[in-house]
């Protein structure tokens, strides 16, 4: 995809951006953007209700910092055409959500190489992290050999077996229908606290046993 030289002014946010930050990080964004420049180009599509604007589908935080505190005229963007509202929102909510997530042990060693040649107030001033959080990575280097991959095969496995929650959403009639099997399930397997997820389940399997 190209990217395009947009002016500042041209950028619109949308109205369902549902990612927020916070003052601290917020900050340290205005702080990196500054040093380094817009690195990463913000993702937009046509306007559909502005002719000739941008509506943004990723990367609000740092327009509003380069248009308000940077005073950029233009920022870097990735055009995406050809979308309705669903999918423009679809989009959106993967932009912000689809990112990985650092594994300790590695960051530790990572921020043990960048000790080397910087402080402390260096790296807090530079990274995402606050102080603590840098300490707490850096403190993996100082663990038993094997023990710190084994702390994140145990948190992984802590996760895997972890609550999901489901979330539905029915009609008063649905609603009066689920309520009943509900209670003529508890008759079968008590009021136990997870009585309507164990029910669940089981009505869930008996319909994949046909």
């Amino acid at each position: 995809m190209e990217v395009l030289e947009i002016p500042v002014e041209w950028v619109h946010p949308n109205g369902w951006n549902v990612n927020r930050m916070a003052p601290a990080m917020q900050k340290k964004l205005a702080a990196y953007l500054k040093r380094e420049g817009l690195v990463e180009p913000l993702v937009v599509r046509p306007h559909p209700k502005i002719e000739g604007a941008y509506e943004l589908l990723g990367g609000e935080h740092r327009w509003r910092i380069c248009k308000e505190e940077l005073g950029y005229e233009k920022v870097p963007c990735v055009v995406v055409d050809g979308l309705d509202d669903k999918r423009a929102k679809i989009l959106s909510i993967n932009l912000n959500e689809m990112s990985g997530a650092s594994v300790p042990s590695l960051l530790s060693r990572l921020l043990n190489s960048l000790q080397q040649e910087m402080t402390l107030p260096d790296l807090e001033g530079t990274l995402p992290y606050d102080a603590r959080e840098i300490t707490d990575a850096l403190s993996l280097m100082q663990l038993p050999e094997g023990l710190g991959e084994d702390l994140e095969d145990e948190a992984a496995a802590m996760d895997k077996e972890s609550p999901v929650v489901v979330t539905v959403v029915l009609d008063k009639t649905q609603a009066a229908t689920f309520e009943q099997a509900m209670e003529r399930a508890s008759d079968e397997i008590g009021k136990a606290k997870d009585f309507k997820a164990r029910a669940v389940t089981r009505m869930a399997q008996a319909y994949l046993d046909q």
